[in-house]
């Protein structure tokens, strides 16, 4: 049951300092006061928490809505409907009879909704009304009717007027309850509307339970199909519809489709990660030339000097599966320049060198020649497992097998005519395929 008491005309709450109300409420102040002594009581027994003695002189201030107050410039009065709730709130929680309890809060409730109606007009004040109400709708829900899906909704009603403040209030808790609530309601038309209002304002963990909430939502990725297509026919710059849809794509592994959406997204908010994303596919794919596209996009986007590095091998690894050995070189050392010490470009290079020498005797037997390359495979090796430990496994590997395929003693005195400590410069002057490589290295 409901008991309504409204401020104006109907019976209050008796205690042995409030009275019954009259038909007309008292707009003036209590015992002959000046409106700033009665103020000035009615506060300090506020501030102190006597809200009994309180009650009396803030009902003056409710019924005769005073804007202003002669002699205290702070005077707000949505401050003292404010106070006027937490007063009748904390009074009927005190009240072991339950009727007394539904009484007081009810008129606590009546004074918000009236507030609301007073003060609402402007974006904020109506933000933090609702959103007063909303708790304190949580706070007394044992004795208000219905009280815990009020507040759920007024909890919902934030999003729609301040969706970016409402996210990043009581680290997510409210947007929790909100969107938790419509999803419990079976209204699926209405939580997704809800996550398009808010996702955009929403990072971290908030983040991360709305896409929870989406996934919920949507169900299968062909359900997330269905759903985002027609907005996407609809509004092709829908970055939200995209995003979901490379989501269900790949979900799909519909490499086709992926790809659409992907370059769509590289369009419309073209980024570092975007083009990265389009070269890995392509890279995925063995389209090398693509993806020697988009690595060099991502390169052009990048933002730091790890980017960088990471684009620069990156490209070093399609050239290389391109055959394009000079160009890779190239790449590796643009990624040295910016490290100098990094064991993974000291080992791409390596691998550059190795790759010649496959390349260079693809149609012919390997000879003594082609056997000095690999002392500069191995040169730098050596160099990526002193400057970086973290290479020494993948480095240890790898030495033996190129070991195994240096000029051995016959090659080296009888082929070649070196000796033991001699330099010698791996270049054209080896063959013509070497010329790209012009590195020294000793004899061993």
């Amino acid at each position: 049951m409901k008991y309504l008491i409204t401020l104006l005309g109907i019976l209050f709450v008796s205690s042995p300092i409030t009275h019954a109300q009259a038909d007309t409420c008292q707009k003036e102040p209590p015992s002959g006061l000046s409106p700033l002594a009665a103020y000035s009581i009615f506060y300090e027994n506020y501030r102190s928490g006597d809200y009994e003695f309180a009650l009396d002189y803030g009902r003056w201030l409710i019924c005769a809505k005073p804007e202003k107050l002669e002699g205290n410039p702070r005077f707000s009065l949505l401050t003292q409907y404010d106070r006027m709730v937490t007063i009748y709130q904390e009074i009927g929680n005190s009240k072991e009879d339950p009727t007394l309890k539904a009484a007081y809060i009810d008129t606590a409730e009546t004074l918000l909704n009236e507030s609301l109606e007073l003060f609402g007009d402007e974006p904020k004040s109506r933000f933090d009304i609702i959103f007063t109400r909303g708790r304190f709708y949580q706070q007394n829900y044992n004795t208000i009717d219905n009280g815990l899906q009020k507040a759920y909704s007024d909890y919902e009603t934030l999003f729609e007027i301040d969706p970016k403040r409402a996210v990043s209030m009581g680290d997510g808790y409210y947007l929790r309850q909100a969107l938790n609530n419509i999803i419990d309601q079976d209204r699926t038309e209405d939580a997704q509307n809800f996550i398009d209002n808010v996702k955009p304002h929403a990072e971290g963990d908030a983040l991360e339970f709305i896409e929870e909430k989406q996934q919920e939502i949507l169900g299968s990725p062909e359900e997330q199909i269905a759903y985002y297509t027609p907005l996407l026919e609809e509004d092709p710059n829908n970055l939200d519809a995209l995003r979901a849809l490379e989501g269900a794509y790949e979900s799909l592994d519909d490499r086709d489709k992926l790809k659409e959406i992907k370059l769509k997204l590289n369009d419309l908010d073209p980024s570092y990660d975007s083009a990265l994303d389009l070269a890995e596919l392509a890279r995925s794919n063995a389209n090398y030339n693509e993806a020697v596209r988009f690595y060099q996009q991502a390169l052009d986007r990048a933002t730091d000097d790890s980017q960088r590095k990471e684009m620069y091998l990156s490209l070093a690894d399609m050239n290389i599966n391109l055959g394009k050995l000079s160009i890779a070189k190239e790449q590796v050392q643009k990624a040295l320049q910016i490290d100098p010490n990094d064991g993974t470009s000291l080992i791409k290079m390596a691998t550059i060198y190795g790759a010649a020498v496959s390349q260079c005797t693809e149609d012919r037997t390997l000879e003594a020649a082609d056997k000095v390359v690999y002392w500069v495979v191995i040169d730098y090796l050596n160099k990526a497992k002193q400057v970086d430990s973290s290479v020494a496994n993948s480095v240890n590997q790898q030495l033996s097998t190129y070991q195994d395929v240096t000029p051995n003693s016959e090659d080296k005195f009888f082929t070649l005519n070196l000796e033991n400590g001699d330099t010698i410069t791996v270049d054209g002057s080896l063959n013509n395929c070497y010329s790209f490589i012009n590195e020294t290295t000793t004899v061993r």
